[in-house]
């Protein structure tokens, strides 16, 4: 899967004694934020129904569901995935049933830099025709990667290597060195959809990991 890597490294560090033997640490954070072209785009297609009784609302609510999938293939799309959630009671007090249908299409024809934009948009136009035509709300489309867990490896890989520049920096001002990593700690993952500050052609998405390191300094004589 082709992807540029680009990294943001931000680390605090301190030095600290380990309490059960003394054995000097320094523990130390960094970050790291992969972007990669989404391999998925998912829209959402949401509706509430209310009626004079809760039976009312839910049989609405399902004449919804049936029509939905025969109006995206009536538009002549072809998504790769097509969810139909069933009801959800949202409340009994007003009758309320929320109807959710999932449309996903393959990002690959989109990640052309010439054509993709202009033909992404198309696809947006056509899904928002058919939310005014079904009467209901298009949720603002999420693009979500093609290999999300290798993503997510590589963004903690990557924020695991920052997090030792600083560290070893440390290291060297108290005279000592770093001869092993005691424990790699994951303090967050997020996913980010088309992150600003970063130039790109084609919509792309960023996995951004923190990570708590910490390093065993050789004893000191």
């Amino acid at each position: 899967m082709g992807r540029t890597l680009l990294i943001i490294a931000m680390c605090m560090f301190s030095l600290v004694a380990a309490a059960a033997s003394d054995q000097p640490v320094i523990v130390n954070t960094g970050e790291a934020t992969v972007l990669v072209n989404p391999g998925t785009v998912e829209f959402k297609l949401i509706r509430h129904f209310s009626g004079d009784t809760m039976q009312n609302a839910m049989e609405q609510c399902n004449v919804f569901i049936e029509a939905a999938p025969q109006a995206i293939r009536g538009a002549e799309l072809q998504p790769t995935e097509l969810i139909t959630s069933p009801p959800v009671i949202r409340s009994l007090a007003e009758k309320q049933v929320l109807a959710t249908v999932v449309v996903r299409f393959s990002m690959a024809v989109f990640n052309t830099a010439k054509t993709g934009p202009v033909q992404f948009a198309g696809l947006c136009d056509k899904m928002t025709a058919i939310a005014e035509t079904m009467k209901c709300t298009l949720a603002t489309p999420e693009l979500l990667a093609a290999d999300p867990e290798e993503v997510m490896a590589a963004a903690v890989s990557h924020a695991t290597e920052n997090a030792y520049p600083p560290a070893e920096a440390v290291a060297i001002a108290v005279k000592t060195v770093i001869y092993a990593v005691d424990k790699v700690e994951v303090l967050s993952i997020e996913w980010e959809q088309q992150p600003e500050g970063y130039g790109t052609e084609v919509p792309q998405i960023g996995c951004k990991a923190t990570v708590q390191v910490t390093y065993a300094l050789a004893p000191q004589s």
